[in-house]
């Protein structure tokens, strides 16, 4: 078998189908940058949050906050534990492969394995997915033996009602774009797609909310999933990514000239 290695030292460990981008902090302070990260399914996160922590050196992991269609709250089976703790957590390219070839590639386990290792902190989850009527908070045990909470929320106002009560400092914003469906392949057998309106998009989203306000001082990284799946396909989710590019953003993602579009001047 092909022993799997970087080419070099200066191999670029990103994931395929993923890119990123370096921008100004939300919160204006221009003493700091944060990165957002784009890619097709929804595991390639764990990435992106293993490496972002990794650069930080945070002493306490960040929260998540996630606007997800479905839960993705899968616990990660005994096998796929027992690999999480020998994964070498300062080697990128091991992150890489094992968030591509390893997670399930049905995307619902990557926040609960990234909650064993301890990489996130809380998990605040706004979600659609009704199977589940239990709405109470969830008590995840990591590999070191942490207590992590999982919150789960109909709606933006609800988690905004808690968030403004915790003590959350630093987090990760994370959006999974088929949240902005209504109906989709998952809630029917029919296969039928319906959506959210633009401005109830605007309505959560726009910086001037005070939940985005909120969210930008505490911001250390943003990772939205396309989906295109669950979406309605590709050229839906590219429809909801520049919905919420315009409502964030001055230029494109990805551009060298994009910018927050609530600072103008970063």
């Amino acid at each position: 078998m092909i022993e799997l290695k970087p080419i070099n030292e200066y191999c670029n460990s990103t994931p395929a189908n993923s890119e990123y981008q370096i921008l100004g902090h939300p919160s204006g302070d221009l003493g700091k940058a944060i990165e957002i990260a784009l890619f097709n399914e929804h595991r390639f996160a764990f990435y992106y949050w293993l490496k972002w922590n990794l650069m930080n050196n945070f002493e306490i992991a960040p929260d998540l906050i996630s606007f997800d269609w479905h839960q993705d709250l899968a616990y990660p089976c005994d096998e796929i534990k027992s690999e999480l703790e020998n994964l070498n957590l300062k080697n990128k390219f091991e992150i890489s492969l094992f968030t591509w070839a390893r997670l399930n590639s049905l995307n619902d386990d990557h926040i609960l394995a990234a909650t064993y290792l301890n990489q996130l902190n809380d998990i605040w989850v706004v979600c659609k997915q009704t199977h589940f009527s239990d709405w109470n908070d969830e008590e995840i045990i990591d590999y070191q033996g942490n207590k992590h909470t999982v919150r789960k929320f109909p709606n933006k106002d609800k988690l905004f009602e808690q968030l403004i009560k915790s003590k959350v400092s630093n987090l990760y914003l994370d959006i999974d774009l088929d949240y902005f469906t209504i109906e989709n392949s998952t809630s029917n057998d029919k296969h039928k797609f319906t959506y959210m309106r633009k401005k109830e998009i605007e309505e959560i989203f726009s910086a001037d909310c005070d939940f985005m306000k909120w969210i930008f001082q505490r911001m250390d990284g943003f990772t939205i999933a396309l989906e295109p799946e669950h979406t309605g396909g590709i050229s839906k989710s590219l429809k909801y990514l520049s919905l919420l590019n315009k409502i964030l953003f001055d230029g494109e993602i990805l551009h060298w000239d994009c910018k927050w579009k609530h600072l103008p001047n970063n």
